[in-house]
């Protein structure tokens, strides 16, 4: 008996000791303001219904930081960051700045469907590419999901199927002559509802028309008992 009662609280102090190092969906830092991406780690960043996390940023050619700051936002089903740049030298010449990084759902539904790319820089091309599996050493092994390029002051998108539940996302930001760069948006986009078909919302008519019959059938009923 008095074994069992040494136990018990032994137990009991490893069971919340292990509660307490888990880490809560709270413990996940919010994208918005989140400063330097290179800083977030395994764990991320959340924002709406996904996380970004395993963030790397690689320049070549410049030295350079990338930056999450007040603009990223949620609007509709577009979960949208806005990456800040800072680069030396600037303006830079004949340079790339690569980032890495991951976004999933976090409830782990394939729900993301398309990503869109706006690029503020000038004499900047951004290369997106996007795979359905971890890049192994800066390659796609399994097909792009996604692949596009946006010149400066310019917008692209692309979309995809079937829907993804996880996306690798590859960017290389190239700097050309005289080239500057303080932000670029991202999109990253659920796939929008479907409309019901048209035989649908006539099924759904008549029986919401029969449904109002019904209604005032038993009220002229009810009036004459």
């Amino acid at each position: 008996m008095g074994r069992f009662a040494i136990l018990a609280p032994v137990s009991l102090i490893v069971l919340v000791g292990s509660v307490a190092i888990t880490p809560s969906a709270e413990a996940v830092p919010s994208c918005v303001n989140a400063g330097n991406v290179t800083g977030l780690g395994a764990d991320g960043c959340n924002l709406g219904p996904l996380n970004f996390s395993n963030f790397v940023v690689s320049p070549v050619g410049v030295t350079a930081n990338i930056f999450l700051g007040a603009l990223s936002e949620v609007v509709g089903i577009n979960t949208n960051l806005t990456f800040q740049i800072s680069h030396d030298p600037s303006p830079a010449n004949m340079a790339d700045i690569l980032l890495y990084y991951t976004a999933k759902t976090l409830g782990g539904q394939a729900t993301i469907g398309g990503v869109d790319l706006y690029n503020a820089g000038r004499n900047v091309t951004i290369r997106e590419e996007v795979c359905g599996t971890s890049f192994l050493n800066g390659v796609c092994t399994t097909g792009f999901l996604a692949d596009y390029v946006a010149t400066g002051g310019s917008f692209q998108s692309a979309t995809f199927t079937p829907l993804a539940s996880t996306i690798y996302v590859r960017k290389d930001i190239q700097l050309l002559k005289d080239s500057f760069i303080s932000e670029f948006t991202n999109s990253h986009d659920e796939a929008p509802s479907e409309a019901p078909e048209p035989a649908t919302v006539l099924l759904l008519g008549s029986s919401l028309t029969a449904l109002g019959m019904a209604a005032r059938r038993r009220a002229a009923k009810s009036a004459a008992a």
